[in-house]
């Protein structure tokens, strides 16, 4: 249980009305769009059955939203009262539940009682800063602000409601973060502060909470657990969850999901997950026929090492926290490299001593950090940004969505690796612009009334704000950032987090592209907990040993794993904590 009994026996109403009631044939409008709209020009469109997502305890629902990033958006909206239903349901309307819970707990004095200031809550996890304005994302590893000083069991004692100590208590367990209660939350790495967010939305107590991609960034381990955890609270009667997933979904549903709602260009289709699936599988049939292309092959990379680790161990605590020990790690021009571990082994870190975000970063023995070919000290950061391109969630959560910038300045900052607008010469100018080109498809939008406007130009698009475009359109601008320098080294760190399926794909073909455009001398670090955002034929396996750190040793040659049947390269020099990332090489 996710909260005390009794405070639920005293609150909540003992009903069987569903949470969602929408009847046959619904569209959905923007309020202010006229009642004699057609139904063509609605946002959304559902089918002959409606919708309805029930609270039956003896045949237990479990929903996904899927589809497009627009049609996804609307829907969530669409549950949290922004649009207007027609036809809407007769008394009590398109939420049943919760209007029964306001109506009967309501007072003259208190309409609307505390604990249902939020029954329907929305959980996105690419959110960016409230404020529009830069958010300095590499502040974690340097001396604390005060505010930041919060421990988050603090943090959560400052929800509202405020949740007792037992309740605190009980959902840290359940989302494995109970060892973090007294750490202030801006320590936390991506997967952790994943799992804070989602304990602090369950300790607000909704009636229904919309998670979205609450699985990305997260290990195949806290995948499981956190999945298992979802399904579980959705089982009870004090919660229901609906999951908003990028994309088709596929193998990312759960198995406790039951019922699937999925949108394409504002039809939304309901069934159960097994008439999906099917569905899914007609749609991808005759893919196994298709012959993927060959890879090119090399006999190894030639050239100094873009990165030279030897031997960094970084502790936090004086000492007292090992996060990295001992790393040795090369990286050569034109090689590809998925760099994986759990949650909390120290990936951020190893990638902020090579981004020189880390203070350790300047305070290292030449020979233990060389970039480029140089002492890490002796690089000017200014000079570092121009060789590295680099994208991330940080990235993303913390770029400046306030200050006017247009989708030309947010690439062309990738130039300087700058948060703010430079002046471009023509030349990257006609960059940025074929970057745009090459998109052009995805940067379309809609109008207010829900019907497509006329496409966009590319010079359009350019001079669009930044904070206008989508989620998912943000996403690719700040991927577009991250290669329009050609740089020698790109980190892509959780890359496809937040992007359309559609729109990645698209991605690991410019990439692939790019690759070869640039000589296959740039060298590429993918951070993923999935196998898939590695490009076919470029990829690397993990350790069977979930977690444990496995050091390589440069090889001319690709071998062929019989177990695993994934290229992988060289071989392990041998394993330290469970604790560490785990490092393994693709060549192409």
């Amino acid at each position: 249980m996710l909260v005390s009994g009794d405070f639920y026996a005293s609150t909540f109403v003992a009903t069987m009305l569903p949470l969602v009631n929408l009847l046959p044939k619904t569209i959905v409008h923007r309020f202010g769009t006229p009642a004699s709209a057609p139904p063509s020009s609605a946002l959304l469109r559902f089918p002959i059955q409606g919708w309805t997502i029930s609270r039956e305890p003896t045949k237990p629902e479990g929903w996904a939203v899927v589809g497009d990033a627009q049609g996804r958006r609307l829907i969530v909206e669409t549950l949290q009262s922004r649009h207007r239903i027609q036809p809407l349901p007769p008394p009590p309307g398109p939420f049943p539940y919760i209007t029964s819970l306001i109506s009967s707990t309501a007072t003259p004095d208190l309409p609307l009682p505390s604990l249902l200031s939020k029954p329907i809550r929305h959980l996105a996890f690419a959110k960016p800063p409230t404020t529009g304005e830069f958010t300095d994302f590499t502040a974690r590893y340097g001396a604390l602000l005060e505010e930041d000083k919060l421990s988050f069991r603090e943090t959560l004692q400052n929800l509202h409601p405020r949740p007792s100590a037992e309740e605190i208590e009980r959902v840290a367990k359940l989302v494995r973060i109970d060892h973090l209660l007294e750490l202030p939350s801006v320590s936390f790495s991506s997967g952790q502060t994943r799992r804070g967010r989602i304990a602090s939305a369950l300790l607000t107590r909704p009636a229904l909470l919309l998670l979205e991609d609450p699985m990305a960034g997260l290990d195949v381990s806290s995948r499981q657990e956190v999945s298992a955890l979802l399904g579980q609270l959705n089982s009870s009667q004090e919660l229901k969850i609906v999951l908003v997933l990028r994309g088709k979904g596929g193998e990312n549903l759960p198995d406790w999901i039951t019922n699937v709602a999925q949108v394409h260009g504002g039809d939304v289709w309901i069934g159960t997950k097994d008439a999906y699936a099917i569905q899914l599988a007609e749609e991808h049939r005759g893919d196994q026929s298709k012959v993927e292309r060959a890879v090119e092959k090399k006999d190894g990379f030639a050239g100094n090492p873009v990165v030279q680790l030897d031997g960094v161990s970084v502790s936090y605590g004086e000492g007292t926290r090992p996060v990295l020990k001992d790393i040795s790690w090369s990286i050569y021009p034109g090689e590809k490299w998925h760099l994986v571990g759990a949650n909390g082994s120290g990936k951020t870190t190893l990638l902020s001593i090579i981004l020189g975000h880390h203070p350790r970063s300047f305070s290292l023995p030449p020979s233990s950090l060389t970039l480029f070919s140089k002492p890490r000290r002796s690089i000017a950061t200014p000079i570092l940004k121009t060789l590295i391109g680099h994208t991330s969630p940080e990235i993303y959560a913390s770029f400046p969505r306030g200050m006017g910038l247009t989708a030309m300045d947010v690439i062309g900052s990738g130039f300087e690796g700058v948060f703010s607008r430079r002046s471009l010469t023509p030349e990257q100018k006609d960059r940025v612009r074929y970057l745009i080109g090459y998109f052009q498809d995805f940067f379309q939008s809609t109008s207010r009334s829900g019907q497509a406007v006329p496409d966009m130009t590319v010079e359009e698009i350019a001079k669009r704000q930044f904070s206008h475009h989508t989620p998912s359109q943000q996403g690719l601008l700040l991927f577009l950032r991250a290669i329009v320098h050609k740089p020698r080294l790109l980190i892509l760190d959780e890359p496809s987090q937040g992007l359309d399926e559609a729109i990645w794909e698209r991605c690991k073909t410019l990439l692939d592209s790019e690759w070869r455009g640039h000589g296959a001398k740039m060298a590429v670090i993918v951070v993923s907990h999935y196998q898939d955002e590695v490009s076919p034929g470029k990829r690397a396996t993990t350790d069977d040993h979930p977690g444990a750190m496995e050091r390589r040793k440069r090889q001319s040659h690709p071998t062929r794993s019989r177990s695993s049947h994934r290229t992988s390269i060289g071989n392990p020099l041998r394993r330290v904590k469970k604790t560490q990332p785990s490092i393994t090489n693709s060549k192409p």
